[in-house]
């Protein structure tokens, strides 16, 4: 920016001088208190370093407590609003139980020792998203230093990267996924094995897909999975690397949680 040679005809230096920097007489200005120019200039590069500051500190939380906000993909937006509080139980039943565990083992996320996948499995509609979402929001707001949280949906996840075969411009590639799915501190998987992920349409779309999945679960051990499948369903889909790489950690730490049918289809409509 140049000189305002206008503004600096109606400066006045004054007699007097500033008491933080005693060499530098004071200024005035028509309508305005008299000041130091050299306290002026430091308050100027002081605002300007918070600035800065402030932009850093934004571009580190995006990085790190935004990822799961930003960056995640679901195919049931509703599950932007779960929570723990609003996870509806009845007293003494096995989705209350099932809370109580989930809660349990998101607190030891927030350790960044802990080294273990988890495993939510049951019939469609009990929940299993609502709560895998509710750990992943839990660590996000206070694991300590901020790390990086994720929720992918396998169905839309897929869908998006075969979608980049075709569309140049998608940031959705298998290297921009994998990158993102294998590198954030606690990443959830929702929907594993489900039919629409995995139809076979021939034999090498669902290498293809197994490939997917282990060059992510490969990076990693600390991923929560919801799964409609048993474990023998499980592995009459994937090979027995893929399953291995699922269970990490999962036996040695009691990481499943289960609904059975004693649980009910919380989107079951009566008529």
């Amino acid at each position: 920016m140049g000189l305002n040679f206008e503004l600096l005809k109606r400066v006045k230096t004054l007699t007097a001088y500033c008491p933080i920097h005693p060499d530098v007489h004071l200024v005035a200005l028509k309508d305005h208190a008299e000041f130091c120019p050299k306290c002026a200039q430091n308050n100027i590069r002081h605002r300007h370093n918070e600035a800065v500051l402030t932009g850093v500190w934004q571009a580190y939380r995006r990085d790190f407590h935004g990822v799961l906000e930003n960056d995640s993909i679901m195919d049931d937006f509703d599950l932007k609003k779960a929570t723990f509080d609003n996870y509806e139980v009845e007293p003494g039943s096995e989705a209350e139980l099932n809370l109580k565990k989930a809660k349990q083992i998101a607190g030891r996320y927030l350790d960044r020792n802990y080294q273990a996948n988890t495993i939510i499995t049951g019939l469609p509609g009990v929940g299993k998203s609502h709560l895998a979402v509710s750990m992943l929001k839990g660590v996000n707001d206070y694991i300590k230093p901020d790390a990086s949280c994720l929720f992918i949906s396998v169905n839309e996840a897929m869908r998006l990267i075969r979608s980049s075969f075709s569309n140049k411009q998608s940031k959705y590639t298998e290297e921009y996924m994998t990158s993102l799915m294998g590198r954030v501190n606690l990443l959830v998987l929702d929907d594993l094995g489900s039919e629409a992920s995995f139809k076979r349409e021939s034999t090498e779309a669902s290498d293809w897909v197994q490939g997917v999945l282990f060059g992510i679960l490969n990076k990693r051990n600390r991923t929560i999975i919801t799964t409609n499948l048993t474990t023998k369903e499980l592995k009459e889909i994937y090979n027995p690397k893929l399953i291995s790489r699922m269970n990490k950690g999962v036996a040695k730490n009691d990481g499943v949680i289960k609904f059975t049918n004693a649980t009910p289809d919380k989107r079951e409509v009566i008529f």
